[in-house]
Parts: C-alpha cells; structure tokens; sequence
C-alpha cells in the first residue's frame, strides 16, 4: 500500500470516528440539541407557516375566481352598454372575451318585511358564473337561484318559490333619462297630463322557483362570521336568473348594465401576483385607448333614439292638426305650440347627460380587497418575526456549542496530539449544531407548511369566509430556504464558537483551564452598598461580574422574549383602541344612517319627530377616489384601498377610495366630528376654494394622507362617482383611525364637481341644493339603546345602511379575529422560546459551576441554599432583561406596526399598563419555572466526582 493510499485510509478512519463521537454528542447532550432542535422549529414554522396561510388564503379566492370565470375587468356606464360596445371591447387588444350583463334592484318580502336584493341575468359567455353550491344555475323563465343567506334567512329550500318587485327608486340613469324625455315631449306637445313616464321591471314579476344554492364570487364574506358582525350595510340578496325571465316589452333593446371582460392568459396566473397585475393594466389601458369613443357613440345612440321616439310623437300630433280645417284659430294655436314642442325636445335631448365609463378591475371588488389585506397582515408578520427567533437561536447555539467546546478542551487536545486536522476537529460540533438545525428545520416545515396552515384554512378563515375550499400549497423555495437560513447561521456561530479553542496547542487544551483571577468589582467600592450585603449577595453580586458573557446572554435572552410578549400584547391593545378612539375622540356621533337622496326628506322628518332622537346633522356622503399627479394616468375608480398596481407601461398607478364627506355651508361639525392634526391642532373647514390656489379646500385624514406623502398646501386630484374630477388643495390633514375620509363644505363640493350631477337637488329645481343623503344622529340612552335604535332604523326601506358607534365598538374585536389569533398565537411562541432560552443558559451555568457548587455543598450549605445561591443570579440577571425588555418592546410595537401598513386603518402604537405588567409576570414566571426545574439538577450534582482533580 502506498503513502498516498495510506494518509487516504487514515483520513478516512478519523472522519469516521468524528462522525461517531458527533453522534455520541447527541445522546450525551440531549437536553442543548432539544433545545437547538425546539427554537430552531419554531423560527421556520413562523417563516414558513405565517407565510403559507396568506398564501393559501389568496390561493383559496384564486381558485374560487378561476372556477367561476370570474371577471378581470367591469364597466359600467351612466347610460349602460348596447351590442356595440360588446363587440368593440371582444376586439380588443388583449381581451380573451366580454360579455353584457343586465341587472336589476328589486324588493323582495322575508318574515313579512321589505328586503333589497339585486337580480343579474346570466350571460351568454360564462364569465362571473356563480359558484353552485347545492342544486343548479336557472336555463328557463321563471327559475331563480339564491344564496345560503337567502334560504337561512327566509326559511326557504330548493324548489320553494319567491316573488320580487322592481324597486323604482333605483331605476337606471339611461332609462330615467330616456323615459323622461318621451313623457315631457308628448305631454308638451297634446297638453296631455298623463304619467307615461313609469318604468316596467327588467325582469319579468311574479313567482319564480328557486333551482340553486350559490356562492356569489364578488361577496365572500361570511354572512354569520366576524368580519359580518360590524358591517353596518343593509343585507342585499344576490340573486340569478336566465335570459328567459327579462320582462317581455323591448329585452333586445334593453341595455346592459355592465360589461364584463376577461383577459387573455389571466386565469393561469394568481390574481395577486405582479404578473397578473401587469397583465390586467396592459388591457385596461387598451379599453381605455377606445373610452372616448364608445362613449360618444353610446351618448348619440341614446340621443337619437330619444329623438326619434319624441318626434314620433310630434308626428302624430301634427298629423292631427293637419286633419283640422285650414283657418281654425286653434289649428294655429296648436302648430304654435307644436313648434315650442319641437324646440323643446331638441334642446331636452342635447342637454341629455353624456355617457361616462366607470372602469374597474378586481381591486374593486370587495371580496379581493378584504382576502388582500388579511393575507397581507399575516404574511408580513410571517416575515417580522422570525426574524428574532433567528437572532435568539443565534444566541442559544453559541452558548451550547461554546460550553461544549470547553468541557471537551481535554478530548480537542488529544485530537490534535493525535494528528487530527483543525477540519476534522471541527467536525464534530458542526455534525452538532447542523443536525440540530436540520432535524429543527424539517419540524418545523412540517408544523408550518401542514399543521399550521391546515388548522387555520379550516378552522379559523372558514369562519371568516365562504370559499368552498383552500390548497395546501407548499412553497419549497420557503421550506429548504427556511432551513439553510438557520443552518448557515449556526453552524457559521459553531465553527466561531470551536475556531479560538482549536488555534491552542494540544497540551495547553489537555491542562485544565484556568478559573478566571478576581477582581475588585465596583459595587464594592460603594461602601454603603457592599457593606450592607450579606455573605450570599455578596457572592452574586461577584459571580455576575465574573461571568459576563453567560450574564448578558441571560439578559438579552430575556429582553427578546419580554420585548416580543410586550409587542404583541401591546399590538392587540393598540387594535382594540381603534375604535374607542375613533368614536370618542373622532365621531362623536351615536349612529350614522345613509338613504337615497330621493328618500331622505322623509326620513329627515320621521328622525325629527322621533322621541329618541337627540340631534341630528344632515350631510352629503359619496365615495371619491383620490389619486397625484405622477402616480395615475387616469382618474378613474379603480381601487377600493390605495393598493398599487402597474400601468400599461410599468409606472405606479396608485390610487385611493375614499369616502367623501361634504357638510352644508350653514352647519357646524362641532359635536360631530372632532378634525385635528395628529398633534391636537384643529382644522377648521373653509367654506369656499382656497384663497391662495384658486382651487376647492377639502380635509384628508391621516391614513388618505400616508398613501401619497400629503401635507398641507398640497393638491390631490378627486373624482366622484360620476367620473368628474377636480383638483383639490389639502388644508390640512386630520387624525382618523378607522377609514379614509376627505371631508368639504357645500361651496367647496360646488366649485369642485359642478351641480349637474348627484351633487345637486334631487328635485332638479334648485341647482345650488346640496343632495342631502346620510344623517349623522346622537341618541337618548346609553350603549344598548343606541343599538336598538340603529337595528330599528336598519329594519326600514328607506335605510341603505345604518352604523351604530355602539355596536362597531364592541364587535370590532370579532372583525379583526385573525389579527388576534396571530397575536396569540406569536405571544405562545415568545413564551416557549422565554423557556428554552432560560433553560438552556441555566443549565449551561449549572455545567459549568459544577466544582464551585460541589464546594460549597461540601461546605455545608444546606440544599434551599444552594438553590438560592444559583437561582438569585438567575433573577437578578432575568429582571434587569425585563426592565430593559419593556420599552424595547415598545420600540418594536412601533416598528411593526409601521410595517403592518393596514389599509384604511391607523393603528397608533398604544401598550397599557396591563400589558407591560402582563408581559413582565410572565417573563418571570418562566424564570421561577426554569429555576425549579433545574433545582433538581442541583440537588444531583456528584460531590465527590466534581472534586476530583483532572489528572
């Protein structure tokens, strides 16, 4: 055999034996690896885990969507959508295809009482085809399918029937305009005073028999689950039909409503990924490139077929006035007026409103906003907070690997002596803490990606959602990355743990390491302290200066889990401050109640004669959507929360619903809404434009504000729902922490959008008449008649929706469930890394004192003394982390909040007094639980085998 073949061989029989001895590691130092093994565990199930909800969750609504052919894009119009714009949108650029719909509100009855719902007829194309539950979709007249709410709610199963009627108060803008016109023309021209001006249904009255359960894919909420609890929206009931029950009279001609499209390769793509995202704003800018167009055709189409029924009229009347004998004076009387009549239609049709496109993608459906900023919270604290599982884990390895490298100084000397390579040595603690990392890592990946996500998909979002069901999804790229993150991170520390030892030669390791000289430390050089201690304090006081380093890794051990349990219960604390400090600091109203314009007159009245009213404040509510200048191209409605899509050429196109608050020029909001900066000054409302810009003054509060950087003096282009857009100078921006709201006065709303739209009278009579359609009410009474009185107003058809500051601030905990759960759930995680942490550096202590507390134990001390004389440090050095644990905690609330980013909410970073307290009694009832479990190594400890000497 060789040299070569020989050093090959011998090399070979050292690294086995390094494998061995690292095995025999293991099992000799069960208790370190566990603990490795544990922290390691829990930092990838958090990466992991947290990640893999939000994922699921999205995945969840992608695969609902995708199963219903759910629409990428939706337009509606002022004056709906004929086959031509249909086909226009089928053609282009990017468009895989676009269907009409037409849908209708009606007026149902359940236990006796009016209820809205909203009936759709079914297209032709198959896109936004709802999701059948039970049953099936309706393919004849007369045949309905509803949701579970509908059935629970009215008693009703498959093959019950309903009735519905058309709710005439919401009626379309085309047929209203159009139906209108015709009436005023013939009225006009015969002086006949007959109302020809009523509407029919779109679909045909009656009975109709209910065939299927659906789930409707803009609405998934769950109507008995928590996000449902605080909603203060009247229940609208979706309902489905075929083409075969559109009402009889004129169904070819009947507009559509709305136009759905979808685009090509969109559906292979997750609905919140960028590439989707991308996709979808590449075809939103090719149907806005025809916009323009299609609206000036649909507007002429309308015109002329106004036109030409109003002259059609005329024509018969004139038909008749020609049949009179020449020379009659009241045949001259009539072509006179004939001829106003003409003038008049002429001049009604041109002043006809135009046709506006209102076009949106999915971020404007409730359904996807909601599942985006849930599956957003909880990603982003997956991303938080492992981060600090990693750094205590750092901690943890680097004491155990440290501490075993010392006890191992005699076996690394003779290693060396015996001509084992620094690589070789290395081995062993590598093998160590690397198996500790793996086997952790795998636990862990298991717990995230499997256990946990299958607990919370099935236990906790099925509660908050109705989606039929959730993928598992399994992102490998997390799993493996999770694992060399933490192996390369500890692994790394072991080999800087075993370097200082192995650059020793091989008798320096194989002689005892020499105890550390004392040194006078400072508090013995305060007199009145030192003088005071008694003989066991005195000693504590010495050994926590003598060992340092073990020192401050307890004290930074502990800091970390007291900060983190500090941080989420303060997280929780500041949520459920939200809407204390909303309805008490911000509204101070008892109940907000919104009507139609038409109906709010009367309910102004019966709010007035109603014993329970104390005051009330008429307002005007709309929803805007804000954008800047150089972060949209348009300024259209198009997102419901400032989330951030891309335009067709890659820019930022970011844009913000709000709801718009306009306040009349005679009213005060004193008493109403509190407006003032974040630093409590006030900000008073101007009553017309800004006198410096020439332009309408409006108030943005704090969470409108954040999304574009604005400030005072600033200008933010609105658009309202009518497509009108002005641009608005800030005067000031208000604190708010629930919702993004601008708020303006009457003159101000004016000057901005102009009276020809829903910012005018509802009667049309007075042009400079605020549409008056929500009423802030105080109400007699405390919390719970203040929630009656809102479900009384809730119960009544003028109503759209009535929210009660009562009942929002106590359900709102439910609408944040899932917030909550991850609170708790990363609050059990700080507690058993407190645990493991303490555990581990109290029995690495304990290991290495053994010959100092075998002496002392030989002296005579008694066994509650030793425990004492071990333990104290223990709680000195845990206490010093706590107090240094707690603002950090706070510091970091701050952090994550900052980082949450929650839309439409501002949570201010807020920790009450409970929870420091509760954060600090746990950190120390997990120091007592450690102390006591390692008592009983204390009372183990060998005496006689501790003392003996080395040699």
């Amino acid at each position: 055999m060789t040299r070569t073949m020989q050093r090959r061989a011998m090399r070979a029989r050292r690294r086995t034996a390094m494998w061995k001895d690292a095995w025999r590691a293991i099992r000799g130092n069960g208790r370190r690896f566990a603990a490795m093994l544990v922290i390691v565990a829990v930092g990838v199930m958090m990466l992991g885990g947290l990640n893999t909800v939000g994922r699921d969750i999205r995945a969840g609504l992608d695969e609902f969507f995708d199963g219903t052919a759910m629409h990428d894009i939706s337009i509606v119009s002022t004056l709906g959508f004929d086959d031509d714009d249909v086909a226009a949108l089928r053609k282009v650029d990017g468009v895989a295809d676009a269907a009409g719909e037409r849908s209708a509100s009606v007026t149902t009855r359940i236990d006796g009482k009016s209820a809205s719902a909203t009936v759709t007829e079914l297209n032709d194309r198959g896109i936004d085809s709802p999701y059948v539950s039970d049953g099936r979709l309706p393919n004849a007249a007369r045949e309905i399918a509803v949701t579970r709410q509908y059935l629970d709610d009215a008693g009703k199963k498959i093959g019950d029937t309903l009735e519905f009627s058309p709710d005439d108060s919401l009626t379309s803008t085309a047929a209203v305009a159009t139906s209108a016109t015709d009436a005023d023309a013939a009225s006009d021209a015969s002086g006949d005073a007959t109302d020809s001006s009523t509407t029919t249904g779109t679909f045909a009255d009656g009975e109709y028999t209910i065939v299927g359960e659906i789930i409707d894919p803009n609405d998934i909420v769950n109507p008995n689950g928590p996000l449902a609890l605080v909603s203060g929206g009247k229940t609208v009931y979706p309902m489905v039909v075929s083409s075969d029950s559109l009402a009889e009279a004129d169904t070819a001609d009947a507009p559509y409503t709305s136009v759905v499209v979808t685009a090509d390769g969109a559906a292979a793509m997750n609905t919140y990924d960028d590439d989707y995202l991308n996709t979808v704003a590449d075809v939103r800018a090719a149907i806005e490139a025809i916009q323009s167009t299609r609206e000036q055709a649909r507007t002429d189409a309308v015109r002329d077929a106004a036109l030409d029924k109003a002259m059609a009229a005329l024509d018969a009347q004139r038909a008749q006035i020609d049949a009179l004998p020449d020379g009659l004076p009241a045949k001259t009387a009539a072509e006179a007026k004939l001829a106003d009549a003409e003038t008049a239609v002429r001049e009604r049709v041109s002043a006809m409103p135009e046709a506006k496109w209102i076009i949106r993608d999915r971020s404007a459906v409730t359904s996807w906003q909601d599942v985006k900023t849930q599956s957003d919270m909880v990603m982003r604290l997956g991303t938080m907070f492992p981060i600090l599982f990693l750094v205590i884990a750092l901690l943890v390895s680097l004491t155990a690997v440290t501490r075993m490298v010392e006890e191992d100084r005699g076996l690394i000397g003779t290693y060396k002596a015996l001509g084992y390579t620094r690589r070789e040595t290395m081995l062993k603690y590598l093998v160590y803490s690397g198996a500790a990392c793996l086997f952790g890592g795998l636990l862990g990946d298991a717990l995230g990606l499997i256990g946990l996500p299958f607990v919370f998909t099935r236990r906790l979002i099925s509660r908050i959602y109705v989606l039929p069901g959730y993928p598992l999804l399994v992102d490998w790229r997390l799993a493996v990355g999770g694992v060399l993150l933490f192996v390369v991170v500890i692994t790394g520390a072991a080999a800087a743990a075993c370097s200082g030892s192995l650059r020793l030669e091989p008798a320096e390791l194989m002689r005892p390491k020499a105890p550390k000289a004392g040194r006078t430390i400072v508090l013995q050089r305060i007199g009145f302290v030192w003088n005071h201690l008694s003989f066991l304090g005195k000693v504590t006081a010495r050994n926590l200066f003598r060992y340092k380093s073990r020192a401050l890794m307890v004290i930074i051990g502990v800091l970390g889990c007291t900060a983190l349990m500090t941080a989420g219960f303060g997280m929780g604390g500041s949520a459920l401050t939200l809407m204390p400090r909303q309805f008490s600091e911000i509204a101070q109203y008892d109940v907000m109640a919104v009507t139609s314009a038409a109906d709010h007159d009367q309910a102004q009245h019966d709010l007035d004669d109603d014993a329970d009213v104390e005051a009330t404040l008429p307002v005007h509510l709309e929803s805007a959507t804000l954008s800047v200048a150089g972060t949209s191209g348009d300024g259209d409605d198009g997102d419901t929360s400032g989330a951030s899509g891309t335009s067709g050429d890659g820019t930022a196109d970011t844009k913000l619903t709000v709801q718009l608050i306009v306040v009349p020029d005679d009213a005060s909001l004193d008493g109403w809404l509190d407006l003032h900066t974040v630093d409590g000054e006030p900000i008073a409302l101007a009553s017309t434009s800004d006198g410096d810009s020439g332009r309408p003054a409006a108030i943005v509060t704090a969470n409108a504000a954040d999304t574009f950087s604005l400030k005072a003096g600033d200008t933010v282009t609105a658009v309202d729902a009518m497509m009108d857009s002005a641009d608005v100078t800030v005067l000031g921006v208000a604190q708010y922490y629930t919702g993004n709201v601008m708020v303006m006065t009457a003159s101000a709303y004016r000057d901005a959008f102009g009276t020809s739209d829903a910012g005018t009278s509802g009667t049309g009579s007075d042009d400079d008449a605020l549409q008056l359609n929500a009423d802030y009410i105080k109400v007699k009474g405390d919390a719970d008649a203040q929630i009656a009185f809102a479900d009384r107003l809730a119960s009544q058809d003028a109503y759209l929706s009535v929210t009660s500051a009562a009942r929002q601030m106590r359900d709102f905990s439910k609408s944040f469930l899932i917030f909550f759960v991850m609170i708790g759930f990363i609050v059990v995680m700080a507690a058993v890394l407190a645990i493991v942490v303490l555990y581990t550096l109290a029995s690495t202590n304990i290991s290495e004192r053994e010959r100092e507390l075998a002496t002392i134990k030989v002296l005579g001390f008694r066994r509650r003394e030793v425990h004492g004389y071990v333990n104290k440090e223990m709680l000195l050095l845990a206490s010093i982390g706590i107090a240094v644990g707690l603002p950090c905690g706070r510091g970091l609330l701050g952090l994550l909040l900052g980082r949450l980013d929650l839309p439409g909410m501002n949570i201010v970073p807020n920790v009450a007094w409970y929870c420091y307290v509760a954060a600090a009694a746990l950190a120390l009832a997990f120091t007592v639980v450690v102390e006591l479990a390692t008592n009983r190594s204390l009372d183990r400890i060998d005496m006689v085998g501790a003392l003996k000497s080395p040699e």
